[in-house]
């Protein structure tokens, strides 16, 4: 819906003036749960009070955001607005109308191919009639030569085979044709679900105290628009850098279409309210005895299905709801958005303006793009997956919030893996995940394991684990690996865990039992550590985990 008619409403009362005005959506800002429109319009009216009429808004305009400002040279004064349901006999937007007239179109190329299948199927039986002809000729009627039936025999191979080939032909178009067709009904019955022909109507009245120029601003919020942040990461190893470019992922069905307007996203989270939830009291108190078990009755009735499917009271629901020598091509430049940000949130405004029609589909802004020189490290868990992982660690050396979201990964142009990207503010660190990299091979062998006795009656028992890892740099470059493995994490203190091989200057302990190695390995260099360990226990338990 481009243009919204603002139509006069025309009164007998005197002195009260008339004037036809046109608005247009001229800027949009989405959050992700919601977006604020704001439409604009402009006329001559001359001195005395109007009554202007805005129709055609969305039923999910929400009535507590409108908000109306006007400037004139008439020095004008608006004097009330009213907001109130209409219903419309026609909701359908331009892209419902082209849907409509598309379907039509599928269905008559669906009946020309019915009609085309007919005349093969006649064509069909035509030539089997030719043939009961000749083979059962009549009773008095002479029998055909054999010359005769020999030409009889040739067209009517002729003639089915053409007929046959047709009926093929049909078929795979009447298949192709009901696909277009139930993609299209699909599409349409969407839409239609969406566009409610319940309507809002608001009603502005101002009064000019001498004749000029009326500049109207009405913004209002509307459910069925959300954005959320995407991001493309292209490593270059060359250079030891990523290229990332920040976007939003921007989807509406607001029931209006947005074309050519300014836009903005906002980080600002509406849904959360505008202060931290309040504590109640917790009580606690002696609990009350239990109640008798009431005597046994007779078995009710079953319940009808009404009674079933009776809904929640709304305080219920509420709560419920709260938990849930040519020149050489020029790489395409991209346009960005502006940052501005408040106390709470951050607005980027994007540069260029937008069409979003109202249809649910996706669209994809560009916020920023960035070069974020980057320390590249390999890291591995052989454990679980004999696979060396490259990771870039960089800085957000810009003024943008780094919203979590998706990402894309890409070794310069090739891609590699698709993941998620956690929130970075400006100037905090970053770590992106690039994919596995076969560039850095490991190993992980188990070399022994035996158990013994021990003590001096042999009542005590020990299992010693060895395992040799291997690491082997393929690249032509110097390149920093991390791996990780474990050890096991005793919950019991008649079960001693010792730590064997490596000695604790070449690895990092962190948290339950894990083991952290950290090798800089020169190009084409192989190293190898052996991971030993011992677990003694009382020969009379029985250990889990082992």
């Amino acid at each position: 819906m481009q243009r919204t008619l603002l139509a006069l409403a025309i009164a007998t009362l005197p002195g009260l003036a008339a004037a036809g005005l046109a608005s247009s959506i001229g800027a949009v800002t989405v959050y992700q749960d919601r977006a604020v429109v704001t439409r604009s319009a402009s006329s001559e009216l001359p001195a005395g009070e109007h009554e202007l009429v805005l129709e055609k808004l969305p039923a999910s305009l929400q009535e507590n955001s409108l908000q109306v400002s006007a400037k004139s040279t008439g020095q004008a004064t608006l004097l009330d607005v009213k907001v109130r349901d209409a219903f419309q006999a026609d909701a359908a937007n331009d892209r419902v109308k082209q849907l409509q007239d598309q379907i039509r179109k599928l269905e008559g190329q669906q009946a020309a191919l019915d009609d085309q299948a007919a005349v093969l199927d006649n064509q069909r039986e035509l030539v089997a009639m030719m043939q009961r002809g000749a083979t059962e000729p009549a009773k008095d009627g002479p029998r055909p030569t054999l010359d005769e039936l020999k030409a009889i025999q040739a067209l009517s191979a002729d003639t089915l085979t053409s007929a046959l080939a047709g009926l093929r032909r049909v078929a795979e178009q009447r298949e192709d044709l009901e696909r277009q067709l139930s993609a299209a009904q699909s599409e349409l019955g969407q839409l239609q679900g969406q566009l409610n022909r319940r309507t809002k109507t608001v009603t502005l009245r101002v009064n000019l105290a001498r004749a000029g120029k009326l500049d109207l601003n009405v913004s209002y919020a509307v459910a069925g628009a959300r954005w959320t942040p995407a991001y493309d990461a292209r490593l270059r190893p060359a250079d030891r850098s990523v290229d990332l470019g920040y976007f939003g992922v921007i989807r509406q069905s607001t029931g209006e279409d947005w074309n050519n307007v300014k836009l903005t996203l906002s980080t600002a989270r509406p849904s959360l309210g505008g202060g931290a939830p309040k504590l109640n009291p917790w009580i606690i108190d002696v609990a009350a005895p239990p109640q008798p078990m009431p005597a046994p009755v007779a078995a009710a009735a079953p319940l009808m299905r009404s009674e079933r499917a009776r809904p929640a009271p709304k305080e219920a629901q509420a709560e419920m709801a709260y938990v849930d020598a040519v020149p050489e091509p020029e790489a395409a430049q991209v346009s960005t958005a502006e940052v501005q940000s408040a106390a709470t949130s951050a607005s980027f405004q994007i540069r260029t303006p937008a069409t979003l029609p109202s249809d649910n589909s996706v669209q994809r802004v560009a916020i920023t793009t960035a070069k974020l020189p980057a320390t590249l490290q390999y890291q591995s868990t052989p454990s679980l997956r004999e696979a060396v992982y490259l990771t870039a660690q960089a800085s957000n050396n810009t003024e943008f919030p780094f919203l979590a979201g998706t990402l894309n990964t890409f070794l310069d142009d090739a891609f590699v893996a698709a993941s998620a990207m956690k929130a970075v503010m400006p100037g905090e660190k970053v770590e992106l995940s690039m994919g596995a990299d076969d560039g850095i091979s490991i190993k992980r062998q188990l070399v022994n394991r035996f158990t013994e006795s021990t003590g001096f009656s042999g009542n005590g028992k020990r299992v010693t684990y060895e395992y040799k890892i291997t690491v082997k740099n393929n690249k032509a470059t110097k390149e920093q690996v991390t791996f990780k493995d474990r050890l096991p994490v005793s919950r019991n203190e008649k079960i001693e865990v010792k730590l064997l091989s490596p000695a604790d200057r070449d690895i990092k302990r962190e948290d339950d039992g894990v083991l952290a190695w950290n090798w800089e390995l020169e190009p084409g260099k192989s190293r190898d550590t052996v991971l030993k360990f011992s677990v003694d226990y009382p020969g009379n338990i029985d250990v889990a985990g082992l």
